[in-house]
C-alpha cells in the first residue's frame, strides 16, 4: 500500500505544489488537521495560519496560507487558499510594517467594517513573520 498521496495546493495566482506527498497538515479553528495516505473523504475550513507538508522523504515544508478549504477525495488532497507564501518569499520589513499599520488601524476605531479589515491584516501580518522567523 502507497504511503503517499496526490497534493494540490493552488492560490489565486496559480500552483502552489503539485505532486506526490506524505503528510500536509493545515490551519484550522479547532487547531492543526493532518491528512496522510488513505485519509477518509471530507471537506474542511482552513484559516490563516502555517501549512506544513512533507514530498516523499524529504524535510517538512511550510509555508504561510490564507483561508481557504481543504477537500480530500480518494487519495487525493486539494487545498485552495487565497495566497501561499514560503519563508524565502516573505518581506520581514514590509509585514512588520503591516503588523505596525493594522495595529495603529485597530485603535482608530472608525466603523467595524474597517476594524475587521484591520484584524484580518494584522492576522495575516503576524503569521507571514511567525512563517518566516520560524528556523531563527
Amino acid at each position: 500500500m502507497s504511503h503517499t498521496f496526490h497534493l494540490r495546493i493552488y492560490e489565486a495566482d496559480g500552483v502552489f505544489y503539485e505532486g506526490e506527498a506524505e503528510l500536509v497538515v493545515i490551519p484550522t479553528v479547532d487547531g492543526e488537521f493532518g491528512v496522510m495516505a488513505h485519509h477518509e473523504n471530507m471537506v474542511v475550513s482552513i484559516i490563516p495560519g502555517m501549512l506544513k507538508y512533507r514530498i516523499a522523504e524529504e524535510e517538512l515544508r511550510i509555508a504561510s496560507v490564507s483561508s481557504g478549504m481543504m477537500r480530500v477525495e480518494n487519495n487525493d488532497v486539494l487545498v485552495l487558499v487565497a495566497s501561499a507564501e514560503r519563508p524565502e518569499e516573505i518581506d520581514e520589513a514590509r509585514a512588520t510594517e503591516e503588523e505596525r499599520a493594522a495595529k495603529e488601524a485597530m485603535l482608530q476605531k472608525r466603523s467595524l467594517q474597517e476594524y475587521i479589515l484591520a484584524e484580518a491584516t494584522l492576522q495575516r501580518a503576524v503569521n507571514r513573520l511567525k512563517v518566516k522567523n520560524r528556523n531563527k
